[in-house]
């Protein structure tokens, strides 16, 4: 078993100390992995999707290793936020910024130097000073070092900052200390830049699946009713946080004022107020004072509230990568959330004006380079607002990652667009890109297809080309739409250095080898407005619990000063509101629950839940401890065995989202292995729908089978169907098949 240590504790293993700091019984995907190299003093490069746990990365081995721990973060706000949190979970930290006075300062810094912290969240200016590193600092044993959205790093990021390319110093100043680089967003081009400007030492890259699939992600066309369908919106969620962004700071202020004449509780965050006001209007919103926060993309917030149920750009953003890190703001602890995006032909002009203010500072000339990849990435975001196609194809595909599709949570998954078989034009397409000898663009093929008499077009000679001519039958926009569908789906590439050029790849050639058929979604005629079909399964009384914990957990931030999700997140209360603890034993086995919190605030949330049962009539004496009721709609009789550890660890990562593949890379275990505890999960009756996991045509196949030739043995049922059923949904059907027979003897 692994020892781990700390200055004062020593704990069993990693989860032990998980629990103990921060209340959590598992890892998310990736932690634990990072955790150990971290502990093993290894550089490494982590890109982990907002709400993924990136700070519990640094900041457990950090409470593990002797010294102090040193953490890079760019903002004011999400400092404070940091320290709050930990300091909360009864951790040693402190920040170092602006916002202190100098007794402030000088207090802090004796504290590090007497070793009474464990981590220190500092600016980059600040911690490249030379006083501050020649100072106290020279005088203190740092074992790690952790640089927060480290692509500010890099040019080829979003979100480019020049103070942190000096950080590259600190590989002199702390040469045999490990660099943990972390970030939400990073292409393939980013992470190798941060790696280089960091100079990081064979860094250990960790790059975790981009798709958060709590996230509904919808656009609408911006039309003249577009301000009363965002009302609509916030109104259906009374009660919800919700962030607005708009491109202008003008627009974030015309709006914030029109909501708040409709009686929304909303308030405006952009550069262009004083930092007081900001900074008391972020406080209000992550203190659930207020219930919108109206901003600019132009401007990072750089907050930390976990409990954002919904982000609309109402304004076009800017690049792919910014989208996906100002929408990913939404449902951070993991509870689903819906991200909109409206799109407006306007809005192109006004990002391409944008994009023209691009200039050196010094002599005022245009920054060519900046200013052709800028709108080679908004052509993108057009591109990705206009598709057909499941939205996390296209999302994911920017970041290098690959996607199925149908992720059944878009509004083009959900709303599907009636497939049609377009191979002959994509043939004439990709023919025409390898006529034009893979130099030009989309808009350039598409010329030579519809036999413009482009001037330059005519220069090239390709009007003299077989292919000059032959589109004319389908629209411009038509052979636009194709196009987006072939880089989307991957049968043609497209450089991503500003140019935009169109180059053929093996799949194209399959294409045109008449090896592989195009499919496109073609959008129907009449225009519709598509929703989010996301329902609510709480029952009114489990519904009812939640609302009355998370008012008890308002009032008790309020009287501390915090925001509410330092007290708890949501996923802790809706897990207590569901299983509704009625002592301590029980209630530590809540996720979100560690020592420090179960001695804070056990008494007084055991005490409101008892209330609120003894209210309801309900009985006050404790169930087992580690039974999970069926649900509603199946009355199963209660379970008799209980699942060893091993199988409560693949219960718990399947409840967070994981597919059992994921859940087998995860585990370092077979497919099969774990398959077989899912299915003697479902046949002890724990909430495994097996929708998830068997389509219901084959469920229905396979039960058929079972009638023929029984349940006792998996191979039969195979060999009665054929190999195109495998065992492991065999496996799975036959447990549910069995639970539902334990169920209908029950209930006779």
């Amino acid at each position: 078993m692994t020892v781990v240590s700390s200055p004062s504790l020593e704990f069993s293993s990693l989860e032990s100390a998980l629990k103990h700091y921060f209340g959590y019984d598992s890892f998310r995907p990736g932690q634990r992995q990072i955790i150990e190299k971290a502990l093993r003093n290894q550089d490494q490069m982590v890109v982990m999707p907002t709400g993924g746990g990136k700070s519990l990365c640094y900041q457990l081995p950090a409470l593990l290793k002797p010294g102090l721990s040193i953490v890079v973060s760019p903002l004011i706000a999400l400092m404070q936020d940091q320290v709050q949190a930990l300091e909360d979970n009864g951790i040693a930290a402190t920040f170092l910024n602006s916002s202190l006075s100098g007794i402030e300062l000088r207090e802090r810094e004796r504290a590090i130097l007497a070793g009474e912290m464990k981590l220190v969240y500092v600016a980059p200016e600040r911690l490249l000073n030379e006083d501050l590193l020649a100072g106290w600092m020279s005088q203190v044993y740092v074992s790690a070092i952790a640089i927060d959205e480290a692509h500010c790093v890099s040019e080829w990021g979003h979100d480019f900052r020049p103070e942190y390319r000096q950080l590259q110093q600190l590989r002199q100043w702390f040469a045999n200390v490990p660099i943990m680089a972390l970030t939400a967003t990073a292409t393939e081009r980013v992470r190798q830049d941060i790696i280089a400007q960091l100079a990081l030492n064979d860094p250990q890259p960790h790059v975790s699946t981009f798709n958060r699939p709590n996230l509904y992600y919808e656009v609408r066309s911006k039309q003249k009713q577009a301000y009363r369908e965002l009302l609509q919106l916030i109104q259906q969620r009374t009660g919800e946080s919700g962030i607005i962004y708009c491109l202008s700071r003008k627009r974030v202020d015309e709006l914030t004022g029109k909501l708040q004449l409709e009686g929304i509780s909303a308030l405006p965050y952009h550069a262009g107020m004083d930092n007081k006001t900001r900074a008391e209007n972020q406080r209000r919103f992550i203190r659930d004072d207020v219930q919108i926060m109206v901003a600019t993309v132009a401007f990072g917030m750089g907050i930390n509230k976990p409990d954002v149920r919904f982000v609309v750009h109402y304004d076009l953003p800017r690049n792919i990568e910014g989208y996906y890190q100002e929408s990913g703001r939404a449902g951070r602890d993991g509870e689903p959330a819906h991200c909109l995006l409206f799109f407006g032909a306007g809005d192109i002009k006004t990002v391409e004006f944008l994009i023209s203010q691009k200039v050196d500072p010094a002599s005022g000339e245009p920054l060519a380079d900046e200013q052709r990849i800028a709108t080679q990435q908004l052509r993108r975001v057009i591109d990705y607002a206009q598709a057909t196609e499941c939205r996390r194809i296209i999302q994911l595909g920017y970041f290098g990652e690959a996607f199925p599709g149908n992720c059944g949570n878009c509004d083009n998954c959900l709303n599907p667009k009636p497939i049609e078989d377009w191979t002959i034009e994509a043939q004439k397409f990709l023919s025409c890109v390898a006529r034009v000898n893979q130099r030009f663009g989309m808009n350039y093929v598409i010329d030579v297809l519809r036999g413009s008499k482009n001037q330059r077009l005519l220069q090239n000679g390709h009007d003299r080309l077989s292919t000059y001519g032959i589109g004319k039958d389908r629209t411009a926009d038509e052979w636009k739409m194709l196009a987006r569908s072939l880089i989307h789906q991957g049968l043609v590439d497209e450089t991503s250095d500003g140019y935009s050029v169109l180059q053929l790849n093996e799949l194209s050639w399959e294409v045109l080898r008449k090896q592989r058929a195009v499919a496109i979604a073609v959008p129907p005629k009449p225009a519709s407005t598509s929703t989010n079909t996301t329902t609510a399964h709480d029952t009114e009384q489990v519904e009812a619990l939640f609302q009355r914990l998370q008012k008890l957990r308002k009032r008790l931030a309020d009287e501390q000063s915090v925001p509410p999700y330092v007290v708890f997140q949501n996923a802790s209360l809706r897990e207590m509101a569901e299983t509704q603890p009625l002592n301590e034993t029980q209630f530590a086995e809540i996720s979100g629950v560690g020592s420090r919190k179960l001695e804070q605030y056990g008494a007084v949330f055991l005490a409101e839940i008892r209330a609120f049962r003894q209210e309801h009539g309900l009985s006050l004496e404790p169930v087992r401890s580690g039974a999970i009721a069926a649900r509603p709609s199946q009355p199963l009789p209660e379970p008799t065995l209980y699942p060893a550890e091993t199988h409560l660890h693949t219960f718990k990562l399947y409840q967070q989202g994981l597919k059992p593949f994921e859940i087998a890379e995860e585990r370092n275990l077979r497919l099969s292995t774990i398959t077989a505890h899912l299915a003697e999960l479902i046949e002890m009756g724990y909430d495994v729908p097996l929708e998830t996991l068997v389509l219901p045509d084959r469920q229905e196949r396979i039960i058929a089978a079972i009638q023929v030739v029984g349940a006792d043995s998996r191979r039969k049922v195979r060999d009665y169907l054929g190999e195109v059923f495998g065992y492991d949904e065999i496996h799975l059907v036959i447990a549910a098949w069995r639970r539902q027979q334990a169920a209908t003897k029950t209930n006779r």
